[in-house]
Parts: C-alpha cells; structure tokens; sequence
C-alpha cells in the first residue's frame, strides 16, 4: 500500500503531464498537468481525441482506434493556445501513454535569441550603408566633379589626356551606381519610406534593370502597412530568394506574389530556373545549400511562420512562407515603416 500510495504521489506531482489512453482512444488517467495542458475535464472514460484535435500537427502521428503495433512518436515545440508543448507517444500495455512538457519558457529564449542576431545584424547594414551613403558616395561625386573641371581646362589641348579624364569619369559614374545599389541593399530606404509593397515593387524594377531576368510582382488584400518586423524580414527573404533563381538556378523569369489573409500573410517567389530534387538536394545545383537557405530559415523562424520549398529537377522553384500576422503587435510608427 505505501508503495502505490508512493506511486500514485509521483505520477500526481510530476513536473510533466501525462495522460493515457487504451487503444480505442477512451481516457484511462491523468495528472493535474495532462489535464491542464490538454482542457481535459475531471474523470476518466471520455473520448480523448476531441481534446487533442486543437494541436496543430498531432493528428498526423495519432488516431483511434490505435494499430498494433503501436508507434511511438515525438512532437517537438507545438504551439497549443498561449503555450508551446513537447509531446512525446509511447505505446503501453492498454494503449498509449502521452507525456506533455511545456516549453514555452524555452521557446520565447530562443525567439529572444534570433530577434536579437538578427537585429544585430540590421544594425550592422544600417552603420554600413550610413557610412557608404555619407561617406564614399560624396567623395566619388568630389572626385568626378574635378575630373569634369580638369576637362574643361585642357579643352582640345590634349586629346589624350582628355580622352582619359572622360573614361575615368565614366568608371566613377558606375562606380556610383554600384555604391549606391550596395547601399540600397543593405538598407532600402523606401521600405522604411513607403512599405513593403512599394518595396518589393523597388526590388523587382531593379533586378528588371539588369536585361537579364524578368521579375514580376503581384500583391492582393493589402491596403495597411504591416510592422517593422514582418515588413523587414519579408523584404530580406525575398532578396534571398531571387538571388538564388538568379545566381545558382539560372532562372530568366520570377514571379513575385504577397497575399495577405485574416490572420496571416503568405510570399510565394516562382522561378523558371533549373530546379532541384527534393531528395537529394544536396546534388542540385538549381538551390544555395549554404548560408543564404539557413538565413531564410532563421528569418521565418523569427517570425513564427513556415517555409516550403517546391522543386522538382527543369521545372523551376517554388518557395512558400507564411507569417502569422500576431508575429508582430506593435503600432506602426512612420518613421519606424
């Protein structure tokens, strides 16, 4: 008897929950926190799929009545209502056990982590295009202006030397031009001006620019800026993946599509590039397997949204992400978008 009264003070206090079920899915037990976690109400032998329908993914790993054998799996970081959870299936005698940990505390540190690398990161292309804007940029404008005044002043004396000055003149003319793409790259003053749309629209006029590539853009539903946040990690995502068709899939044509819903916000980029495998990505060479895919990974993390890519080997590229819009509450402040 002291043992199970031991028994029974463990399963009660212990810092997780855990509920069972037996294989045609009626409740058999719970802990405080298995209820908790789950909306469970008090007793034993109701139904438990109603109560774990509301979590996203679970149904893909657990239905009623269970086969036998009975799978195990691990459900990582799910957000439930206000929380997120881990949980863990595995299979027991009269069915499934289910133990539920809450991971909130732990997902909110490394949100707080990636705001903060990429915020890190923003700042260091705002210092770098101040620096380039205020900087460089006026001294190439000095220097061209006396190379013109130069000019004036041999007049037909010196062909050659005239000659010179002129093509020099023109180095610094794209020289220019180049600083100030860099500088409009590392920070676009007209997201921060006029929005993403007008951003996105800037972007896709520029890569047009080039003859090469042909970048279109569509937007539908979107009337309100959006915040600082989505607006921004949205803008850079889409610098990443048109970078992508145009350097490593060779694509000639990309479409550009922001669609904003109720509650969240979708960018789909389509290119006509070279494709890949979804299997084996790693011998394709129509995808950037380094550090521009994992910085679009950890943008959409940031921003609590999901990420697909669409590819199969001659038939382009077609990237995915939706940002729920609750991924940035702040007001908007002009100066901030």
């Amino acid at each position: 008897m002291e043992r199970l009264a031991l028994l029974e003070s463990i399963f009660t206090s212990a810092p997780y929950g855990i509920a069972v079920a037996n294989r045609e899915g009626t409740l058999l037990l719970a802990n405080p926190l298995g209820r908790a976690y789950l909306h469970l109400p008090e007793g034993e032998g109701f139904p438990l799929a109603p109560y774990l329908e509301a979590i996203p993914g679970l149904r893909e790993h657990l239905s009623f009545p269970l086969k036998e054998p009975v799978a195990h799996f691990d459900l990582l970081a799910v957000k439930a209502a206000h929380h997120y959870l881990t949980i863990r299936g595995r299979p027991v005698p009269p069915g499934l056990a289910l133990s539920i940990i809450d991971v909130t505390r732990a997902k909110e540190t490394e949100q707080h982590m990636l705001d903060a690398i990429l915020e890190a990161s923003e700042a260091q292309r705002r210092k770098l295009s101040k620096e380039i804007h205020d900087g460089i940029g006026p001294l190439i404008s000095t220097i061209k202006l006396n190379l013109d005044a130069l000019q004036l002043e041999l007049k037909e004396e010196n062909t050659r030397a005239s000659q010179m000055i002129e093509s020099m003149s023109e180095l610094l003319k794209a020289m220019s031009n180049d600083i100030r793409s860099i500088s409009h790259n590392l920070m676009p003053n007209v997201l921060v001006d006029f929005g993403l749309v007008a951003a996105l629209e800037n972007l896709c006029q520029r890569v047009n620019s080039s003859g090469k590539v042909q970048a279109n853009f569509y937007h539908s539903n979107i009337r309100d800026r959006m915040g600082r946040k989505i607006a921004l990690g949205l803008y850079r995502i889409t610098q990443e993946l048109i970078n992508n068709a145009v350097k490593y899939a060779r694509a000639t044509t990309i479409n550009v599509q922001l669609i904003r819903h109720s509650d969240s916000i979708v960018l789909m980029v389509e290119d006509d590039g070279v494709g890949f495998s979804p299997h084996q990505p790693d011998n394709n060479p129509g995808i950037d397997k380094g550090i521009g895919l994992r910085n679009i990974q950890t943008r959409v993390r940031s921003l609590g949204g999901s990420f697909i890519l669409d590819s199969q080997p001659g038939e382009g590229v077609l990237a995915t992400i939706e940002v729920p819009l609750s991924s940035d509450k702040r007001p908007v402040k002009p100066q901030e978008l």
